[in-house]
């Protein structure tokens, strides 16, 4: 079983290969498309939207010239639309790229996964309520963000709902221009609390993820699925499409 993955951002593939590791050990990374065999992965990564939509139309002409793959999933962020409303952007969209192309569909053997991230990978990150410091003593930032929204007892997908985000991006919270900007302050802010009330350098970057994409990290989040069945959904929904892959891998 192959897979072509199409990562929007550039945080994605570090986390994820990580991550892979750990739920379906048996995948192994090749460089090339073409180099697939058996049980393999290729992936592409930090194009952004909309190009991430022209990505994975060109690699459904790639899936066609050489149909090894199972399937082409496509990682993006919900942003400030629903994950029905943005699978529908991204089906649409990934059909818009292909008018011009010569192969407008999948093989048989190989289907599209859209997994969506509401509201950014960031969201899921603050799931964590192990790595949660639910009464800062050095973070200020934090406390009123903690006041505001506390992100270890309500669900993180649903920090500052009640933003109304335009596509000018014309109003802000606190100071932030769009939500999943908003939610990626939150998750720096806890690092920095962490880092301050430890002797550990703790810190976020997209390019340096660091601790999220740790086994034990993973685990925490995976916690907080089986401790509140209602939290982070699109979260859950990588994790049954890890759990049906093994199983199809077990076979």
């Amino acid at each position: 079983m192959n897979f072509y993955f199409v990562f929007e951002g550039k945080t994605e593939p570090i986390v994820y290969k990580k991550w892979l590791s750990v739920l379906l050990p048996d995948l192994t990374e090749v460089d090339n498309f073409d180099a697939v065999n058996k049980n393999n992965y290729y992936y592409e990564s930090d194009m952004g939207v909309p190009s991430c939509y022209r990505v994975a139309a060109n690699a459904i002409q790639e899936i066609n010239d050489f149909p090894k793959y199972n399937y082409l999933v496509l990682f993006t962020d919900a942003d400030r639309f629903t994950v029905a409303e943005k699978k529908a952007e991204a089906d649409a969209q990934i059909k818009l790229e292909l008018k011009d192309k010569p192969f407008k569909t999948l093989p048989e053997n190989c289907q599209l996964e859209i997994i969506v991230q509401k509201v950014c990978i960031e969201t899921w990150f603050l799931g964590n309520r192990k790595f949660f410091v639910r009464h800062p003593q050095h973070n200020s930032i934090l406390k009123k963000y903690i006041e505001y929204f506390d992100v270890s007892t309500s669900n993180p997908e649903d920090l500052a709902s009640e933003f109304v985000q335009d596509e000018q991006n014309t109003k802000d919270i606190f100071g932030y221009k769009t939500k999943a900007l908003f939610h990626e302050g939150y998750l720096r802010e806890i690092f920095k609390e962490r880092s301050s009330a430890s002797n550990k350098s703790f810190s976020y970057h997209k390019s340096k993820p660091r601790e999220v994409q740790e086994k034990y990290y993973l685990e925490q989040l995976i916690a907080r699925l089986e401790a509140n069945s209602d939290h982070l959904l699109s979260f859950q929904e990588f994790i049954k499409f890890c759990l049906k892959i093994k199983g199809q891998l077990n076979q």
